[in-house]
């Protein structure tokens, strides 16, 4: 019981990794050596170059993988299904949003009990609370972006 949130959550980041890791390699990659060589001539120490000149230049790049990343964790339904079951097993250590949204709409089947009606609403409560977390996160982090 004690180690089944850990396993989850490791199972989460391995199946998660890859496209964070792709999408903020593709934008180092994006930044120019040229820009950065200026920088340097210009007397940029390394703090100074990461934080006024890289950062914001892969700044659309964090603001994709921020967003998806969230989206991602409200959606997680599946590896929690996989690896301990409808319920949550054991004791429940490993219930997240997405399966008491299933077991609530669909029944479990341990009780297989169906409420649609509150499976609907949990879904537009969690629609509402991604929509809104994104919008406010969108609106911050593209102020940060600048263009070469």
């Amino acid at each position: 019981e004690h180690t089944a949130l850990g396993s989850v959550l490791f199972a989460n980041v391995w199946h998660w990794l890859g496209l964070p890791t792709l999408v903020l390699l593709a934008g180092m990659q994006r930044v120019s050596k040229e820009v950065i060589e200026a920088a340097r001539l210009d007397g940029a120490g390394d703090y100074v170059l990461m934080t006024r000149i890289i950062w914001p230049l892969i700044a659309p790049s964090v603001t994709i993988v921020t967003i998806l990343t969230f989206i991602g964790s409200f959606n997680w339904f599946e590896i929690p299904y996989v690896m301990a079951g409808l319920t949550g097993s054991p004791g429940g250590a490993t219930d997240v949003l997405g399966l008491y949204f299933y077991r609530t709409a669909f029944g479990s089947t341990t009780t297989g009990i169906q409420d649609f009606g509150q499976g609907s609403a949990l879904a537009v409560m969690m629609f509402i609370i991604v929509a809104g977390v994104t919008a406010i996160a969108l609106r911050y982090l593209r102020r940060r972006e600048i263009e070469l």
